[in-house]
């Protein structure tokens, strides 16, 4: 739903919550051998998370096979008609917003490395310990329907080639929309972040800045 939100109607919910606290801790520092580069990526009002294909803990895992000559898989989530849709209208955005949806996870196979390869509006690349990878991964897998997910079929010209859509398990609904599932990755590889609290790409970008200063790693 994300990718083409009135504006409008984004800048109305983020300035809903972005006066929401959040509590914060220092993660604390990790030597520099022990951590890896995701990358939060903003596509106009949407955003992703990247992770290269080579720290992806399940190697045997069916989407990475999907995109041979990537380096990095970019995942983004929305409604299942409206984030499909090339040019989707007014009616499409509010139904996904208050009614219970179903979802999609968008992936982007990017054959350079981030940032080069992401041809985007912005890129945060954030260091997590090798262990907060695995429990990306692991959420990210979660949300796919399936041991071996099948493409729906459907891909944005919009977006870098080659991309498909894959269903999605959880249901799409305000508060619970894209940049909260991207939010709830970032949580999910040990960033400080409440994800309810987090509608705007704005507000997902500045989460991972202030993640990639809290994990900065021991010099």
């Amino acid at each position: 739903m994300c990718r083409s939100l009135s504006r409008w109607w984004a800048l109305l919910l983020a300035c809903a919550l972005s006066g929401c606290a959040t509590s914060r801790e220092h993660v604390g520092e990790a030597p520099s051998d022990s951590l890896r580069s995701i990358y939060i990526v903003r596509r106009g009002w949407h955003t992703g998370i990247a992770v290269a294909k080579a720290d992806w803990p399940n190697q045997r895992w069916t989407v990475l096979s999907e995109f041979p000559d990537a380096t990095h898989l970019e995942f983004g989530w929305g409604d299942k008609r409206f984030y499909q849709t090339e040019w989707a209208g007014v009616w499409l955005a509010i139904r996904a917003a208050f009614w219970p949806t179903s979802s999609v996870v968008h992936v982007i196979g990017l054959r350079a490395p981030v940032p080069a390869g992401a041809d985007a509006n912005a890129i945060v690349e954030v260091r997590v310990p090798i262990a907060g990878v695995a429990k990306l991964a692991d959420a990210i897998e979660q949300e796919f329907v399936g041991a071996h997910p099948v493409a729906t079929g459907a891909t944005l010209s919009t977006a870098p080639t080659p991309n498909r859509f894959y269903k999605a398990q959880t249901s799409f609904f305000f508060p619970r929309m894209c940049n909260w599932w991207i939010a709830s990755r970032l949580q999910a590889a040990g960033c400080s972040v409440v994800p309810w609290t987090v509608i705007s790409a704005d507000r997902v970008i500045r989460e991972a800045q202030e993640c990639a200063v809290d994990q900065s790693p021991v010099r």
